[in-house]
């Protein structure tokens, strides 16, 4: 009998923990391409709880270039703050800012291919009570930058062979015919 209410406390106590997490999850349109053959997106989450937090962003379409992202929040106070604790994108690590008021992550440039999945931890309030009403946010960029295909790249370079090719044929076909002018004497 006395197993009965230990139970029942165990389960309360992991529903609360778990309703002060606020995950987030996006599908997030690329915008492209460009007529250079790039695509890009903004992103934005607001937090109205306080604590931890893992927002995922999923980017369509699937495309595959150069990545660069981006991200930032500003705080007016405790229930406005946000602190980012990590973030990747296809296995990418995002570097921070150290934690203030004032936060911003990126990544460098790297390549990357299929869908774009970007996961976000954080926590909303880090000052205030956990499932506490707050309105925290953060914004983002994500651009993706053209990179040509397998298939391009050994056109262009047969093609750059077959000008190699015609320039080489050329300059013999040249020299033989300049050895048999009679020489001028």
């Amino acid at each position: 009998m006395k197993l009965k209410p230990l139970v029942i406390a165990a389960a309360l106590a992991l529903t609360a923990a778990g309703a002060y997490a606020e995950d987030h999850v996006f599908d997030i349109p690329l915008t492209g391409p460009s007529p250079q053959g790039s695509y890009t997106a903004g992103f934005e989450s607001v937090h109205t709880s306080a604590g931890a937090f893992v927002d995922t962003f999923t980017f369509t379409p699937t495309v595959a270039g150069m990545l660069e992202g981006s991200l930032v929040t500003t705080s007016s106070g405790p229930a406005t703050n946000i602190n980012f604790t990590s973030a990747t994108i296809n296995g990418i690590a995002f570097n921070f800012s150290p934690i203030g008021d004032n936060e911003w992550g990126f990544t460098g440039v790297h390549f990357s291919s299929g869908p774009l999945v970007l996961k976000l931890f954080g926590v909303a309030g880090p000052d205030v009570t956990a499932g506490s009403s707050i309105t925290a946010s953060y914004g983002g960029t994500l651009n993706v930058s053209a990179v040509p295909e397998p298939e391009t790249w050994a056109m262009m370079l047969g093609g750059l062979g077959l000008v190699g090719f015609m320039a080489r044929r050329r300059k013999k076909v040249e020299g033989r015919s300049a050895g048999m002018l009679p020489s001028a004497c």
